[in-house]
């Protein structure tokens, strides 16, 4: 089942049901047990096995859990974890996407054959059956839960998504040599069949036809991009590497975090140890769980739900909706009136409202803001545009350059001036 959250903090980290706890309680107690069956042969057994020895005994079982220790330091867990799950998540993410649903397709069955008459809607019930026997041929493949409801393909018949004469010709059609592999696609292609009968003898418009079919390819293409996911696995290899860096790091924690003495506090229970024990194996099982997304754990994906849901919404869309006027056109408020539409209720005026705002609009405001007060504190001076007052100020920046410039130079020239004039009196 899928487990869906949006409570506090608290309330979020002591649920049970797809929780961090129900998946590694099992092996945190049975680290516990020889955590702690460690800690009592290095304060028991040994000065009771050997009580002349005991000195010599704990010397070198204390050497071994600093090497222990050491080693732990040295397994890059945190970068072959974080690797591993990310590609195991977006797997998972990918293979919800290549779900599809029926809204789509069925749109443009209701367009291109829209009657109201008994054939048009027999021709569309019969198109939404054999799309939901599409879903069930396909995903009793995939998913356990789809399986369990489906055994056979004989129980389609039973639940009423196939008739005695279609399980038939689908039985003959899959006995035949080199079509073991087309039952889940037999029904799409009856479907291919009904439009283009519906074309060459109805006069359906080929344009119609050709949007089917294009959204007729995408539904096909969504299931076999599943049978390639159930099919191709990420490598045994990976997962390997990732189970032995995780279950090596906590084999050599069971003695390197061990308590031998020295100037740190005995806590008696390993707490950080079992806190990073919670975290890597943790989520190292996140990988593990979320490899099958169609199986039976807690946060896998519920194709039994989606098969319902799709089953009553096809049949919904043609033989309800379809069959359904909609209502006359009635003037509304806003009809040729210009107003806007608001929510003027107290929920709304408790709330700020905040429109978005682009980065360039809020430049803009805010230049327009500043030029605003500079023209406040000038009185009656008005001033123009961004582009004016950006040239205005460029020009006054020149002025005051040229100023300072005369102001070094006219003094040294005087001078010179006058030295030249005494000079030539003399």
């Amino acid at each position: 089942m899928t487990i869906s959250y949006s409570t506090g903090f608290f309330h979020l980290i002591f649920r049970w049901y797809g929780s961090i706890w129900r998946s590694i309680y099992k092996e945190l107690i049975v680290y516990l047990v020889l955590f702690f069956s460690v800690r009592l042969s290095y304060t028991l057994v040994i000065p009771w096995i050997d009580p002349d020895e005991e000195l010599m005994f704990k010397v070198r079982f204390e050497a071994i859990c600093r090497q222990f220790n050491e080693y732990t330091k040295l397994i890059p867990l945190t970068f072959l974890l974080g690797f591993y799950v990310s590609n195991v998540v977006s797997r998972w993410w990918r293979q919800f996407e290549c779900l599809n649903w029926p809204e789509d397709l069925l749109s443009l069955l209701c367009i291109a054959v829209k009657g109201t008459d008994e054939r048009s809607a027999q021709v569309r019930h019969r198109v939404a059956r054999y799309i939901n026997v599409t879903y069930a041929l396909a995903w009793r493949d995939i998913s356990d839960k789809i399986r369990s409801i489906f055994p056979s393909t004989r129980d389609i018949v039973v639940a009423g998504l196939l008739t005695e004469n279609e399980y038939r010709l689908l039985k003959e059609l899959n006995d035949q040599e080199g079509c073991s592999y087309t039952r889940w696609m037999t029904p799409l292609h009856w479907v291919q069949q009904i439009m283009e009968e519906e074309v060459s003898k109805h006069g359906m418009t080929v344009t119609y036809l050709t949007n089917f079919a294009s959204e007729l390819k995408n539904f096909r293409t969504s299931f076999r991009r599943l049978f390639c996911h159930d099919w191709v696995c990420v490598p045994l290899v990976y997962t390997q590497v990732a189970a032995i860096a995780t279950y090596g790091f906590f084999f050599f924690a069971l003695f390197g975090r061990q308590h031998i003495g020295g100037g740190d506090v005995d806590t008696i229970f390993p707490i950080f140890t079992v806190v990073q024990f919670l975290f890597f194996v943790g989520w190292y099982k996140v990988g593990l769980d979320l490899m099958r997304p169609f199986g039976l754990d807690d946060d896998d994906i519920e194709l039994s739900y989606i098969l319902e849901r799709n089953i009553n919404v096809s049949f919904a869309i043609v033989n309800k909706l379809q069959m359904s006027e909609p209502p006359p056109f009635e003037a509304d408020k806003y009809y040729n009136t210009g107003l806007l539409f608001e929510v003027n209720d107290d929920r709304r005026m408790k709330m700020k409202k905040r429109p978005p705002k682009l980065n360039t609009y809020k430049k803009l405001f805010d230049l327009e803001k500043q030029k605003n007060n500079n023209g406040e504190e000038k009185g009656d001076e008005k001033m123009g545009s961004f582009m004016d007052v950006a040239e205005r100020v460029i020009k006054e920046e020149r002025r005051s350059r040229v100023r300072e410039g005369l102001n070094r130079w006219l003094p040294t020239w005087k001078e010179e001036k006058t030295k030249e004039h005494k000079t030539f009196y003399w």
